[in-house]
C-alpha cells in the first residue's frame, strides 16, 4: 500500500484521537541528575530490561509506507507491535499491539491494521534495541502519564548506538496534561525533543542514511468543523511535518533544511490566517519564535540555491567558469557554517520551547470555520492587493514584500481547501504558484549578488570581478524575470479569490 493511501486512512483514524500520543526527550547527564530530583517524577517506579527486535522487508518497504513493526520481549512476556506516522501531529502515531508467544511477528494479526497488503511480503529483523526501562506512572490533571527513562543501545548489523531518552506517553485523560508536564520537565531540566525514534535510529544505522527530508501532508477538516478544532489540525500538520524533517535537516540535508523552512513559514501563515480567533500576546511571541527560526533556516537555504544552483545557472548563462570558480570554495566554507547554525539552533532549548509551546495552546472559539473563513482569506487577498499595486514601479523590496504575502496567502487557501470550491481553488493556486515561482527566481537572483558581495568583501578584494561578472548576468536575468511577473500578476488578479463550498467536504 502507498504511503500516501496510509497516510489517508491515518487522517481519518486519528481525527478522534491519536493511537499513542508520546513526547521523547533526549538525556544527556545534567538532565538524568535534575529529572531525579523533579517533584513531579517522585514515587513508585518499577524498572524493566525490554528488548525489541524489529522487522521488515529485505527492501524495507514498511519503512517507505511509514510504518513499523517490533516484537518486544521483557521477562517471558512479548508483545507485537504496528507503529504508522500520520498526521496527527509531532507527537502522534497510530498504534496497534498484541499478546504473542514467540520471538517473531504474528502475520495473521497484520490483517487488522493499514499495512495488511504487506503481510505475505517477507519478513526479516532488521535491528535490534535493548534497554533498561525505569518506568513510573504519574498523574496530572486528571490525566495518566506513563513517564519512562530508557538506557540502552540500539544495534544493527556491527553498527551500535547509545539510547538515553525520557518518554511521556498519555495513558489517559486530556492531551494538554500531557504538554504541561513535557513543558514543566523542560524548563527545570533544559531537554532537547528526540525527533528520531528508535526505528529511525536503526535504520539509520543499518542504512548509514537519516530518515529521508518529507514534504507536507494535506489538512483534514470535515464539513461543520469549527475554528478551534481547523486551528488545531493546521497547526498539528505544520509541527509534524517540522519535526518529521528534524533528522535530515541535523544531518544537514538541503532538503531536509527546505522542508523544515516550509514548516516555518506554513505555521507562520496559520497564524495570521486565524490572527482574529487568537489571544493576540500568545500569537505575538509565537510569531516571534517562528521567524527567528525562520532566519536561521533561511540562512542556510539561501547558500545551498547560491551554491547548488546559482552558480551552475550563471554558468550555463555564459558567466566564464573560471570566474565562478573563484566564488565556490568560500560559498561552500559559508554555507557549510550557515547548516552548522541551523544544527546548533536544532538542538537549543527554543526549539523544544516553541513546538511544546504551539502543541500544548488552544483557542477557545465556537464559531463554525465555514462561517469565518471568508473573512480570514479576504484579509489575506486584501493585503497582496495592496501590496501589488502598481507593480511595475515597485522595487525589489516591495516585490519581496508582496512575494511573502503572497506566500501566506497561497498556505491560507491550501489549509482551507477542503472547504472552499475545488474548480476555482485549482485555478487560482496554479496561477498564485506561477507568480511565486518568478518572484522566487527574483529573489534568488537579488540574494545571489549580495551573498557574493559578502564573499568579495574587504578581506577578498581579488574576488571583485568574480562578483562583477556575476552581478552582470543576474541584471540581464532580472530583466525578464520582471516582465514574467507583471505577465503573471495581470493573470493572477483575472482569477476569482476561491469562495466557500457551503462546508462540505470534497
Amino acid at each position: 500500500m502507498a504511503r500516501r493511501a496510509l497516510q489517508e486512512f491515518m487522517s481519518t483514524l486519528l481525527n478522534d484521537r491519536p493511537l499513542e500520543l508520546e513526547i521523547k526527550f533526549r538525556l544527556h547527564g545534567g538532565a538524568r541528575a535534575a529529572l531525579a530530583e523533579h517533584p513531579a517524577l517522585s514515587g513508585n517506579h518499577r524498572a524493566q530490561r525490554e528488548v525489541s527486535t524489529y522487522f521488515d522487508t529485505a527492501d524495507g518497504d514498511l519503512r517507505r509506507a511509514g510504518a513499523t513493526l517490533r516484537v518486544r520481549r521483557h521477562g517471558a512476556r512479548r508483545v507485537q507491535t504496528v507503529k504508522l506516522q500520520g498526521p496527527g501531529g509531532a507527537f502522534a502515531r497510530g498504534e496497534w499491539e498484541w499478546p504473542v508467544q514467540t520471538d517473531t511477528p504474528d502475520l495473521r494479526r497484520l490483517a487488522e491494521t493499514p499495512i495488511a497488503g504487506m503481510a505475505n511480503s517477507p519478513l526479516e529483523p532488521i535491528f535490534v534495541t535493548d534497554v533498561q526501562r525505569d518506568v513510573r506512572e504519574v498523574r496530572q490533571d486528571g490525566a495518566t502519564i506513563e513517564v519512562a527513562i530508557d538506557r540502552g543501545h540500539v544495534r544493527a548489523g556491527n553498527a551500535a548506538e547509545e539510547i538515553a531518552e525520557l518518554e511521556l506517553e498519555l495513558k489517559q485523560g486530556d492531551p494538554g496534561a500531557l504538554y504541561r508536564l513535557a513543558i514543566g520537565l523542560h524548563a527545570d531540566a533544559t531537554l532537547s525533543l528526540a525527533a528520531e525514534s528508535k526505528a529511525d535510529r536503526g535504520w539509520r544505522l543499518r542504512t548509514g542514511q537519516p530518515r529521508p527530508a518529507e514534504r507536507h501532508t494535506d489538512v483534514d477538516l470535515p464539513a461543520g468543523i469549527t475554528a478551534t478544532e481547523a486551528f488545531r489540525r493546521i497547526l498539528d500538520n505544520t509541527l509534524g511535518h517540522f519535526m518529521a524533517n528534524h533528522p535530515a535537516a541535523t544531518s544537514g540535508s538541503i532538503e531536509g533544511v527546505h522542508q523544515m523552512r516550509i514548516a516555518i513559514r506554513r505555521g507562520r501563515a496559520a497564524l495570521l490566517l486565524f490572527k482574529p480567533q487568537l489571544e493576540p500576546h500568545a500569537a505575538a511571541r509565537f510569531t516571534d519564535a517562528l521567524r527567528q527560526l525562520g532566519r536561521v533556516f533561511g540562512e542556510a537555504r539561501d547558500w545551498d540555491v547560491f551554491c547548488t544552483d546559482m552558480l551552475n545557472s550563471a554558468e550555463s548563462g555564459g558567466v566564464a567558469r573560471s570566474w565562478l570558480d573563484l566564488l565556490r570554495q568560500p560559498a561552500e566554507t559559508q554555507r557549510i557554517a550557515a547548516h552548522t547554525r541551523v544544527a546548533t539552533e536544532l538542538e537549543a532549548p527554543v526549539l523544544t520551547s516553541t513546538v511544546l509551546g504551539l502543541q500544548a495552546w488552544d483557542i477557545a472559539s465556537d464559531a463554525s470555520l465555514v462561517d469565518v473563513a471568508p473573512d480570514l482569506v479576504a484579509s489575506l487577498d486584501q493585503k497582496v492587493r495592496h501590496r501589488g499595486r502598481r507593480i511595475a514601479k515597485l522595487d525589489y523590496e516591495g516585490l519581496h514584500k508582496l512575494r511573502k504575502s503572497l506566500k501566506k496567502l497561497r498556505y491560507g487557501i491550501e489549509f482551507l481547501a477542503p472547504l472552499l470550491k475545488e474548480e476555482d481553488t485549482k485555478r487560482y493556486l496554479h496561477r498564485c504558484k506561477a507568480l511565486l515561482k518568478h518572484l522566487g527566481a527574483l529573489n534568488d537572483a537579488v540574494v545571489a549578488v549580495k551573498l557574493a558581495e559578502q564573499l568579495g568583501g574587504e578581506r577578498q578584494p581579488e574576488l571583485a570581478p568574480a562578483v562583477s561578472a556575476l552581478a552582470e548576468w543576474t541584471d540581464d536575468r532580472r530583466s525578464k524575470i520582471r516582465r514574467d511577473i507583471e505577465d503573471a500578476w495581470a493573470k493572477l488578479q483575472d482569477a476569482q479569490l476561491p469562495a466557500c463550498s457551503h462546508g462540505a467536504k470534497r
